[in-house]
């Protein structure tokens, strides 16, 4: 919440704005099914010339407050498609998603603005797409639904963002107004870890949810192996999270490659944080995806027997 003690002032905001002191950063999604990056999502940062750089949460309420979230909006929507059309020319057809806020959404020109940024960078419709929080549709949910209804019908992608929440009925979880649902949290680690009947209860219901409406389920926030292995049996098509990579700038992502996740995934290689770690962030050199040698899986066939007894134990703690 946006408080009036908050250093941040308006000039401050207006310099930003003028001077270029928001940029973007880009966090990939992956396929669970073959392991493809298949986009990112987009996320600002605030390079404050006196406090650093700043996080969303430390001025989203300040710039809300100023009534200046739609001209974010617009930044970062001009941003994302600067983006893509600099990887197509790299042949990376991946979609960058922008968030939007309520006020996004009630904005009656948001649609045309994004058509005459696709025709002014010469992108397709589907080269970006929007998520939409579902705390965003709470109020007036009837006429936002509608607005995101429109923007579907021009071919953009939509996200709904649940959060954990339970908000809106599963009949408005439609692919009238949206193409993919997202999930993630506490509640889902939990669930990952312990898949039990009695445990699903709004994860389980939103998955069949989305299945029913044909809609795509990404899997947000997975930062651990032990999370992500049970996702596609869940339901989950995509997942995204600081296990597979932080959110990077336009230019750290050039050597970004997720070949190493299919291996992993099907026990092919085996989970090492260090070679993990090391092949998400630099894919160039080979040797950094290479199969460790004999005295190695002796070491991890420890390594994996101690995860398990610790995985037993948080199931058990879970149940």
């Amino acid at each position: 919440m946006y408080s009036s003690s908050s250093p941040l002032s308006t000039d401050d905001l207006d310099q930003a704005f003028s001077q270029g002191h928001f940029s973007a950063v880009f966090q990939p999604k992956l396929s669970l099914i073959d392991g493809r990056t298949l986009g990112v999502e987009s996320f600002i940062r605030w390079h404050h010339p006196e406090f650093g750089t700043l996080l969303p949460s430390e001025f989203l309420s300040f710039v809300g407050a100023e009534g200046r979230l739609q001209d974010l909006t617009d930044l970062m929507l001009h941003e994302a498609a600067r983006v893509v059309s600099v990887w197509r020319t790299q042949n990376r057809h991946w979609t960058v998603s922008v968030n939007l806020s309520a006020e996004d959404i009630d904005n009656p020109h948001l649609a045309k603005h994004m058509c005459d940024l696709f025709t002014a960078y010469a992108i397709p419709s589907d080269a970006i797409s929007v998520d939409v929080p579902e705390a965003a549709l709470t109020e007036a949910p009837d006429k936002r639904l509608n607005a995101l209804s429109e923007l579907k019908k021009r071919g953009i992608a939509i996200a709904l963002d649940t959060a954990g929440m339970d908000l809106l009925s599963h009949e408005q979880i439609s692919a009238e107004y949206f193409s993919e649902l997202k999930m993630g949290g506490t509640s889902l680690i939990k669930f990952a870890r312990s898949i039990s009947p009695s445990r699903k209860g709004l994860i389980a219901e939103r998955l069949e949810a989305a299945a029913a409406n044909g809609l795509s389920v990404t899997a947000t926030r997975v930062e651990d192996i032990e999370t992500i292995k049970p996702l596609a049996d869940m339901g989950f098509s995509a997942a995204q999270g600081t296990f597979f990579r932080h959110p990077d700038t336009q230019e750290g992502l050039e050597n970004w490659s997720s070949d190493w996740l299919m291996p992993v995934l099907t026990g092919e290689r085996p989970p090492r944080a260090d070679t993990i770690a090391r092949a998400r962030a630099d894919l160039a050199d080979p040797e950094l995806l290479r199969l460790p040698e004999e005295d190695e899986i002796t070491h991890l066939d420890q390594d994996t027997k101690s995860t398990e007894n610790d995985t037993e134990a948080l199931q058990v703690a879970l149940h």
